[in-house]
């Protein structure tokens, strides 16, 4: 199994990073790195520094996680290309938000495509149906979010970034017209239950069931007497 050093070494030459330039990313020194890279275990605030920088878990640099966990983890990462990874990260810390331009926040996930919407019309007559689209989003403010509910977004401005998102998935903040170019799923209407129409679907089961717990509890009653 591989050691820390090991792991920290593996994903700075999948970056594409040399030692200096990953020691100026991170704000430390390189002879930090290289401590780090003959197994010398960074503090509580640089391994999370790490970890953030290379979007992979504490608990996987330091070899915490099965041997299973640790593979899983590293094949999501490490995938095609050292190329990609370092596109994948480029996406993760070193980008630039376009100026007079609109964004998107999406997702995609293994079950799922979505992202913040806003409300664009009724799917049905009885408005329990909406349907819904993409919304622009201040970028700054959607990676900030994202980040502290969700973990770091992918910025996604060119052609290869979007085909970088569409390998990884998880959040992105996207400029509107790469978005609309090359990731047009996106793009489509989505149609969902009205959240009011769920509410009161919930509500009602909740009473239902209070209702047949009541009878029931009646029921027991009345037979001990």
């Amino acid at each position: 199994m591989e050691s820390f050093a090991e792991r920290i070494k593996e994903l700075r030459i999948a970056a594409g990073y040399s030692q200096e330039k990953l020691a100026e990313q991170l704000g430390i020194t390189m002879k930090s790195i290289q401590r780090y890279e003959k197994n010398c275990r960074p503090d509580t605030y640089v391994l999370v520094k790490l970890a953030s920088f290379f979007n992979v878990s504490t608990d996987y640099l330091l070899g915490l996680k099965s041997y299973e966990e640790q593979k899983k983890e590293r094949n999501n990462k490490l995938v095609g290309t050292k190329q990609l990874y370092a596109q994948y990260l480029k996406c993760l810390n070193d980008y630039e938000i376009a100026e007079d331009t609109d964004y998107y926040w999406i997702e995609l996930e293994s079950d799922h495509i979505g992202g913040q919407t806003c409300w664009a019309g009724w799917a049905d007559e009885e408005s329990e149906m909406e349907i819904r689209v993409l919304r622009p989003v201040i970028p700054e403010r959607a990676i900030a979010m994202c980040t502290m509910a969700k973990g770091k977004p992918m910025v996604l401005n060119s052609e290869l970034d979007a085909k970088t998102f569409l390998v990884y998935g998880g959040q992105a903040i996207v400029r509107k017209d790469i978005c609309e170019k090359y990731l047009t799923q996106f793009m489509e209407e989505m149609v969902m239950e009205n959240p009011q129409t769920v509410m009161e679907r919930k509500l009602l089961e909740e009473y239902e069931l209070r209702e047949e717990m009541s009878f029931k509890a009646s029921e027991i009653f009345e037979g001990d007497r």
